[in-house]
């Protein structure tokens, strides 16, 4: 018998998410996303029945739950509800049985993620990404389409690695740093850093 899950966020990102949990043996309950145009619609054949539950409502008894939303901050003010949060791990991700995935992480298809890594709460490794040994991967931090993380990578809280990009080995990149798709990450990345680019700079305000 499969387990239901009530899905958060119902933009393209959900429609991944939803995906993987299929694979992965869960069933979705329903739907809620914040813009009330989508009340009714459906997505995947699963209906979007309303706005974010209150907090009351996630403490008068134990729910499953997913937050589907791609945005690291709306993800970390959404994990603070009372959820019993589902780990979605797709069918056709490969994980080896060393690695540490917090609660609510999604591991979408195509993903390796090789041995004595550690992914955080809420995070996601997103399609076909791949994340090799020893590396840490924060809470809420995202790991896009395709990007590869070498062996020894820090990737902090709330960070975000964009699609193709590739960090070499060893390094960190801060917590609620952004790396553009397709960079090349030869050093370091601060945090709250943005960098873009091959090699990958400081993109800065003018």
């Amino acid at each position: 018998m499969s387990v239901g899950v009530y899905v958060l966020g119902g933009g393209g990102h959900a429609k991944v998410a939803i995906a993987t949990l299929q694979s992965a043996g869960f069933s979705i309950e329903a739907i809620y996303d914040d813009d009330t145009s989508k009340l009714g619609t459906r997505m995947l054949g699963i209906e979007i029945v309303g706005s974010t539950p209150p907090p009351n409502w996630w403490q008068d008894k134990s729910r499953r739950a997913f937050i589907a939303i791609g945005d690291n901050a709306i993800r970390t003010r959404l994990g603070s509800l009372n959820a019993e949060w589902m780990v979605a791990k797709h069918a056709n991700s490969v994980v080896h049985e060393s690695v540490q995935v917090g609660e609510g992480t999604l591991i979408c298809a195509g993903v390796v993620i090789q041995p004595d890594t550690t992914i955080g709460r809420h995070a996601i490794a997103n399609t076909s990404s791949s994340i090799d040994h020893d590396c840490t991967v924060g809470d809420f931090a995202h790991v896009g389409p395709g990007a590869v993380l070498a062996g020894g990578v820090q990737v902090g809280a709330a960070a975000f690695i964009g699609a193709g990009a590739t960090v070499m080995p060893g390094l960190s990149i801060g917590s609620g740093a952004a790396v553009g798709a397709g960079a090349v990450v030869t050093k370091n990345v601060a945090r709250g850093q943005v960098v873009a680019g091959v090699p990958a700079r400081e993109l800065k305000n003018d």
